[in-house]
């Protein structure tokens, strides 16, 4: 893999299952100062990104997987390789589920659910299983419809105004830093990293730059779709509508498109996809590591059925809330062990070789 599919790779799983719904989220937080916590998340995720690199850097040709138990011992290193298996196959359980209820609302209401879960099965055992070069290649392919995305949401200025984001500051700072604490959540897929880092053929040089430039990307993006819904919308509307992307884009019509929103959101489709499948590449992985020699190929043939079958049995609303509040509250732990794990390295001078060629 190199630097810039690593780059592709990072943005696309940042940009993912959230888009729909983040401006929502946000505003609940933060209100209408939400767009400044989106900058501080941006920057606070900047400098997670420095930690990740430095400790890969200490680690060249070695996944998270690998140097774990070097840094802690083999017992309790695979403990936290399984915390983060488990945290990557929760999330991807998370996207199908909520990609499941965002296309029966907007896309597909008539469908047979069961035939959504088809879909995602035969994509995600395809491309899940692959060796992480055609992977990178897919996502690096897909990048430029994050820029059409762009361009949709920003067909509109009629109905824009300015004003709703007046006076800046008025929500106060504790609201502010309870958006940075949302916009952590949809920041996530950055964490990758550590996975890829023994796929990745830097060549001597520094993993920092395309980490913090698809970081950087995916910041701007989030801005700009949160910055939209809000001078779209009135302070007190947008608490009424928990997915305002696509109910923004669905008043919008163009001479030559009807249904501007159903254009978006299967480009979105495509975006989620390709989310879903990083983390269970990434799931597999690990799985690989401890169970197969390093095969992720055999783990996917069982874990991507096991992920589907959420999406039948574990469907209810309850149910929903229940994994996505497991998985909030497991992602600021896995933010920050790699933090404490490169403090431990340099505490204790542990360091990888350089594999030879």
């Amino acid at each position: 893999m190199t630097r810039v599919q690593l780059f592709a790779f990072i943005l696309q799983t940042q940009i993912g299952i959230a888009v729909l719904s983040f401006p929502y989220d946000l505003h609940k937080a933060a209100g209408v100062d939400g767009w400044i916590s989106v900058l501080v998340a941006g920057a606070c995720v900047q400098l997670i990104l420095v930690a990740y690199a430095l400790l890969c850097q200490r680690f060249p040709r070695q996944n998270l997987y690998q140097f774990v138990p070097i840094i802690l011992g083999k017992w309790f290193g695979n403990v936290i390789n399984v915390v983060y298996i488990l945290h990557f196959t929760f999330t991807s359980c998370l996207i199908l589920l909520m990609e499941m209820t965002f296309v029966e609302l907007w896309i597909l209401p008539h469908t047979n659910p069961g035939l959504i879960i088809v879909a995602n099965f035969i994509v995600c055992l395809y491309m899940a299983k692959e060796n992480i070069r055609i992977i990178a290649r897919y996502n690096a392919l897909i990048t430029l419809l994050i820029f059409v995305m762009l361009v949709i949401m920003m067909t509109n200025f009629s109905t824009m105004d300015y004003r709703y984001l007046l006076p800046v500051g008025q929500e106060g700072l504790h609201a502010i830093l309870l958006g940075v604490k949302s916009s952590l959540l949809s920041f996530l897929g950055f964490e990758v990293v550590l996975v890829l880092n023994s796929d990745i053929q830097a060549k001597g040089k520094s993993l920092i730059p395309p980490i913090l430039w698809a970081n950087g990307l995916a910041t701007a993006f989030f801005l700009i779709m949160v910055l939209i819904c809000n001078i779209n919308f009135s302070p007190e509307s947008i608490n009424y509508i928990p997915q305002p992307v696509p109910y923004y884009l669905n008043g919008i019509s163009l001479p030559f498109l009807e249904r501007l929103d159903l254009l978006f959101l299967s480009i979105w489709l495509v975006k989620v996809t390709s989310t879903q499948i990083s983390y269970l590449y990434s799931a597999g992985k690990g799985l690989g590591y401890l169970f197969h020699r390093n095969e992720h190929r055999k783990a996917i043939y069982y874990l991507v059925p096991l992920v589907c079958l959420t999406g039948i049995f574990w469907r209810s609303e309850n149910q929903v809330q229940f994994l996505e509040q497991i998985t909030q509250y497991d992602s600021f732990i896995i933010l920050g062990i790699p933090i404490v794990l490169l403090l431990i390295a340099w505490m204790r001078g542990k360091r990888g070789r350089m594999p030879s060629v």
